[in-house]
C-alpha cells in the first residue's frame, strides 16, 4: 500500500511538535508511556508493527477506512519518531515540496520516507544503510551528525586527539573548546543557514552572525544570552585566530579564556562579547586582520 504522496500537505513542518504530542497521549492512554528520549523507540515498533497488521486487516476486510488509518497512524509516528530526532540532534522541522523534513546541520532527514517503508515493508534505507528499527534511525542520524561536527572541527588534523593536544596542554580546557566550537558549527547552519570551517573566510559568516545578535541584544538585553553566545562564539573565532597564527588556549588568573600569540594576547570570548554588547565598530574580521600586526608589536 504505496499512499507517500498522499500524506503530506503545505505547512506540515510546524505542526509536526503538536502532532508528536497527540500520538504520545494517544499512546498513554493505551498504557504505553512516551517522554520523547530515544529508550522510547523501541515502544513506538510495537505500536507500529500493531498499526500495521490492524491496517492489514482492514484492507483484506475491504474496510474503506484502511487508507485513513494508515494515513493517521503513519503521521503521528512520523511526528514522534522525528521530534526525539530533532531533539536529541538539536534539528528543525522544515517543509519540503509539501513534506516535513529534518535539518540536523548538513544533512536533511525525512521521517515520513522512514515510517513509511517500515509500515510497508519491514525495512526502510536512509542513504545505502539499511534500517530496520526506528532506534536504528535515530542512532544513525546522530551519529551522521556526530561525524560531521567532528570532521569539520578536526579538519586537517590527523585525530581529535592530536587537536585537543595543539590546543591545550589542559584536557578539561580543550572539552571546553571542543565543545563550545561545535556548538558554534552546528548552530551557524540550522539557525542561521552559514557554514562555518575555521577559515578565515568564515569570519565573514561570523560577523552575519555576530550582528544579529547585535541588534537582538538592542531590543530583548540579556546579561545570560550574551554570555552564554560569546563563549560559543568566542570560541570559534579563537580556533581561527589559532590554527592561523599558532599559540595555545589558556584560563588568565582572573578567569578569562585566553590564547597566548608569540607576543601578544587574545581574548576571543571578550572580543565577541563586545561585538555583541557594542555593535560593528568590534568587527571581528577587523579584529583577525590586525593580530599579525599586533604581534610584532607586542
Amino acid at each position: 500500500m504505496s499512499n507517500e504522496a498522499e500524506l503530506p500537505g503545505p505547512g506540515l513542518a510546524e505542526s509536526m511538535p503538536a502532532r508528536a504530542a497527540e500520538f504520545a497521549e494517544a499512546c498513554k492512554a493505551k498504557g504505553v508511556a512516551l517522554d520523547f528520549l530515544p529508550r522510547t523507540l523501541p515502544l513506538v515498533d510495537r505500536v507500529l508493527a500493531a498499526a500495521r497488521t490492524d491496517v492489514q486487516k482492514m484492507i483484506v476486510a475491504k474496510d474503506p477506512t484502511a487508507r485513513d488509518q494508515f494515513k493517521a497512524q503513519a503521521m503521528g509516528i512520523t511526528a514522534y519518531v522525528g521530534e526525539v530526532v530533532r531533539r536529541e540532534t538539536g534539528g528543525s522541522w522544515y517543509d519540503f515540496e509539501g513534506r516535513p523534513l529534518l535539518n540536523i546541520g548538513d544533512y536533511a532527514t525525512d521521517p515520513m520516507a522512514i515510517v513509511i517503508a517500515l509500515f510497508e515493508g519491514g525495512k526502510a534505507h536512509e542513504g545505502d544503510v539499511s534500517i530496520e528499527t526506528m532506534k536504528g534511525y535515530c542512532e544513525l542520524i546522530s551519529r551522521m551528525q556526530r561525524l560531521w561536527l567532528d570532521g569539520t572541527l578536526i579538519g586537517t588534523y590527523e585525530s581529535m586527539t592530536a587537536l585537543r593536544t595543539s590546543m591545550t596542554p589542559d584536557a578539561k580546557l580543550a572539552g571546553w573548546v571542543v565543545g563550545q566550537a561545535q556548538m558554534a558549527v552546528k548552530t551557524a547552519k540550522m539557525a542561521s543557514d552559514e557554514s562555518l570551517d575555521f577559515s578565515a573566510e568564515s569570519l565573514d559568516a561570523l560577523e552575519r552572525i555576530l550582528s544579529a545578535l547585535h541588534t537582538r541584544h538592542k531590543t530583548q538585553p540579556s546579561d545570560e544570552s550574551v554570555a552564554i553566545d560569546s563563549q560559543v562564539w568566542g570560541a570559534y573565532l579563537g580556533e581561527v585566530i589559532r590554527r592561523r597564527f599558532g599559540g595555545q588556549w589558556s584560563i588568565a588568573p582572573d578567569g578569562r579564556h585566553q590564547l597566548a600569540l608569540s607576543g601578544w594576547t587574545s581574548y576571543p570570548v571578550d572580543k565577541v562579547r563586545k561585538r555583541i554588547t557594542d555593535g560593528a565598530m568590534d568587527n571581528v574580521r577587523v579584529y583577525f586582520g590586525a593580530i599579525p600586526k599586533a604581534m610584532q608589536s607586542g
